[in-house]
């Protein structure tokens, strides 16, 4: 027997809940599978397979997740949305002065500033300046908050998409940002000056003494302002559903004619008045942005095609 050294100690084994090599907690990164192959071997093991990638792992993870705890996720992403549309609210409700100020801008533009003060009176009820106020915080506040409520989104929806779905993210948002802020600058800068324009002519063709709420005109600039903003999405969606191979360029062509019937509705409630020259202005753009989505659909469609057919050759070759 060899000799053993009278000075040397054994190892003191540790307490039960202590953390050691030779005595693991049972519930450690390891044994929960987020770095595989440390228990087994590690890089010894021949055969092992490689940890999965990230975004297919939370991939995983989200198709094998219970409807309560789907349903939990969408609540948190409307928490979180709302919680940003509350931000933009207070950010609107501090600078609301120099925001009334800057809303003014299209009654000035159309009817110059004289007429402007004449024809915008006060609210008249009491409560008409709080009320006032709230809602064009309450609208101010989604827009600005519309970017982020929109990131959240596509954060719960992401993990359920395929990779090629997932790839058009990133170009789809960007689209979604310049068309909304297109629409809305569109509307501002152009259509509202242009209905208000026709709106005051009429009633002075019709001898009426023009006094316009001050309540009602500045929901009517925030609310057509957002609107027209989310109506120019539209296209974006036709153009990622011909993409998708859900709807053929062919369809839309063939029902060209109803669109144009949609079109004329949805302008006419969204037109900052109810003349049809300020119907015919929202619609302009929109009938242009839907052919536009046509002939944008159809190109990426054939390159879509084209790659597929010669991803198909070398796989053949």
């Amino acid at each position: 027997m060899p000799d053993s050294d009278p000075d040397q100690t054994p190892p003191i084994p540790p307490p039960p809940g202590e953390l050691s090599p030779t005595n693991p907690p049972k519930d450690t990164l390891v044994e929960r599978g987020l770095f595989p192959g440390l228990l087994d071997g590690g890089d010894d093991d021949e055969g092992q397979t490689p940890p999965e990638p990230t975004g297919k792992r939370h991939k995983k993870l989200r198709s094998e997740m219970g409807f309560l705890d789907h349903l939990e996720e969408l609540r948190m992403t409307i928490v979180k949305s709302l919680f940003a549309i509350f931000i933009g609210m207070g950010i609107v409700g501090m600078f609301f002065v120099q925001i009334f100020n800057f809303l003014r801008w299209p009654l000035v533009h159309a009817l110059g500033p004289d007429l402007a003060k004449q024809t915008l009176i006060s609210p008249l009820e009491v409560m008409g300046p709080i009320t006032m106020v709230m809602s064009v915080s309450i609208y101010g506040g989604a827009i600005l908050a519309l970017p982020v409520v929109g990131y959240f989104v596509i954060q719960f929806v992401a993990p359920g998409l395929t990779l090629r779905e997932r790839g058009m993210l990133r170009p789809a948002l960007w689209s979604a940002l310049i068309l909304f802020i297109t629409g809305v600058l569109s509307c501002f800068f152009f259509m509202l000056p242009a209905g208000i324009w026709c709106s005051y002519h009429l009633a002075q063709l019709l001898n009426f003494n023009t006094l316009w709420s001050a309540n009602s005109y500045y929901s009517l600039v925030v609310w057509a302002t957002l609107a027209t903003g989310l109506v120019f999405e539209f296209p974006l969606a036709m153009v990622i559903l011909q993409v998708l191979g859900v709807i053929e360029p062919d369809t839309l062509r063939r029902s060209r004619r109803y669109a144009i019937i949609i079109i004329a509705v949805v302008g006419g409630l969204i037109a900052p008045s109810p003349d049809p020259g300020s119907m015919i202005t929202m619609m302009i753009p929109m009938v242009v942005l839907y052919e536009a989505a046509i002939i944008i659909g159809e190109r990426l469609r054939k390159r879509r095609v084209a790659a597929q057919a010669r991803a198909e050759a070398e796989n053949a070759g």
